[in-house]
């Protein structure tokens, strides 16, 4: 039976060649989608077992019928709505749904795999139904937890998550871009981990997204692997022993290896991951009583400034509190078998460095970020920028800057400056933000005062 359709067969439906536009491009897809599942759909026989249809091609001519339907409407409603058009709801999974806001755009559809499936399913029938459910989705004081996705690259593990409240949320904040955040707290476990096997790992994980109703928040959670590739417990062991004695312990690059072990991460590992508490940031907090204004503490001396501080109450200084956040403390366990696939992946070594020791190790690629592993000498602290090849910076897509989204960018060829930190974040920042200054680009401004500089061409 016949799974993949052309543009040819949809213009042989519809009657009408098909006007470039990116939601006429998503509706393509989702139409591509029902014809290919019109022949492979199951229904229920009265005794509950599931039965293939006994005419596949009835249902292409369903399947194109109904695509056609799809197409026809949403070109309608574009032609005729161009601006609401925009507001359309994305079918399929949350990777899609918050690409527009998610910091390293669309994840790669051809390399994601779906652990479950919350909308227009039936989860109440077979056993492996069943099964799905219970590793998927999980539920612990009215708050269920659904994990939908995961993609895997070799810089990160991606996971998409539905969190439902049947109490309902309150009002969240939302940043300026669009994004909404929930944070998880979370007990870590990963195989290849061979040192502290029986030990878990305590981490804060952002999950950026979106609440879609009261009720609802769908969003993306990424684990970068320099963030579990690494036990640090000899480390926390002489940290405790030292602080016993009375005496500090400092980690510097001459010791780090004798207290840090560091991991390889392989090719595919399990993760065993507890949620064990979710927090929301409240879009408008609650203000304690006698809180000032910016104004009143520009007028305070230092000693009413010391004594206002001190008269706060003392859980403004935790995360979370009552007056910034949400939260609800739970158990929401799950395990995963994390496998990369990620088929454009590579790491171009570079090995270059200035007389100063300045450089760049290399570059890890993926078809969607890529990260500067970057060469310090003992004292020196640069800051790493990256143009792709049209001369346009790569904005960093985590809180590492070094972690770089590549989305809508031509990274055939990649331009790396290292600048002095200070001179950066003081001087050079401002020409890398449009339109700040117009006299000089900012590539010119890089070229002439960075520390190191190189250019890496990545289709070798």
């Amino acid at each position: 039976m016949r799974e993949h359709f052309s543009d040819q067969d949809l213009r042989a439906v519809l009657g009408a060649d098909l006007s470039e536009s990116g939601i006429i491009d998503r509706r393509i897809e989702e139409a591509y989608i029902m014809i290919r599942n019109s022949g492979k759909r199951s229904v229920k026989s009265q005794t509950g077992k599931n039965k293939k249809h006994s005419n596949p091609w009835k249902g292409i001519g369903i399947g194109l019928v109904s695509a056609a339907a799809v197409l026809t409407l949403t070109f309608t409603f574009c032609a005729m709505n161009p601006v609401m058009a925009k507001e359309i709801p994305i079918l399929g999974g949350i990777f899609a749904k918050v690409a527009d806001i998610f910091s390293f755009g669309q994840l790669p559809e051809g390399e994601i795999t779906e652990l479950y499936t919350v909308e227009g399913e039936d989860i109440s029938g077979s056993g492996e139904e069943n099964a799905e459910k219970e590793l998927y989705q999980k539920t612990d004081h009215d708050i269920t937890v659904t994990l939908t996705e995961e993609y895997a690259s070799n810089q990160a593990v991606y996971v998409s998550m539905r969190v439902e409240n049947e109490e309902g949320f309150p009002e969240m904040m939302t940043n300026v871009d669009g994004t909404q955040y929930l944070r998880l707290k979370t007990m870590e476990h990963y195989s290849f981990r061979t040192n502290d096997s029986e030990a878990y790992t305590y981490a804060e994980r952002d999950v950026e997204g979106r609440f879609e109703d009261a009720n609802t928040f769908i969003g993306i959670m990424r684990i970068d692997y320099s963030e579990i590739d690494v036990d640090g417990s000899r480390y926390q062991a002489a940290l405790q022993e030292m602080e016993a004695q009375g005496e500090e312990l400092w980690l510097t690059d001459e010791n780090y290896f004798d207290y840090m072990e560091k991991y390889d991460v392989p090719d595919t590992f399990t993760m065993d991951w507890e949620i064990t508490q979710i927090i929301g940031y409240l879009a408008e907090p609650v203000k304690p009583e006698g809180i000032k204004s910016g104004e009143e503490l520009e007028k305070m001396s230092d000693e009413e400034w010391r004594n206002y501080m001190a008269s706060l109450p003392a859980e403004l200084d935790q995360f979370p509190n009552r007056y910034e956040n949400w939260w609800k403390d739970g158990s929401w366990k799950f395990d995963l078998t994390i496998a990369q696939r990620d088929g454009g992946a590579r790491t171009i070594s570079v090995n270059e460095t200035n007389a100063d020791g300045f450089g760049l190790e290399s570059l890890e690629i993926s078809q969607v970020e890529m990260t500067m592993n970057v060469i310090e000498p003992a004292g020196g602290m640069a800051f790493a920028v990256a143009l792709d090849a049209n001369g346009n910076k790569l904005e960093n897509g985590s809180a590492n800057v070094c972690e770089l989204a590549t989305a809508g960018h031509d990274i055939s060829k990649v331009y790396v400056y290292l600048c002095d930190y200070d001179e950066y974040m003081d001087e050079i920042k401002g020409y890398g933000i449009p339109g700040n200054h117009m006299d000089r680009s900012f590539q010119e401004v890089l070229e002439e005062r960075a520390l190191f500089k190189t250019v890496i061409d990545t289709t070798k």
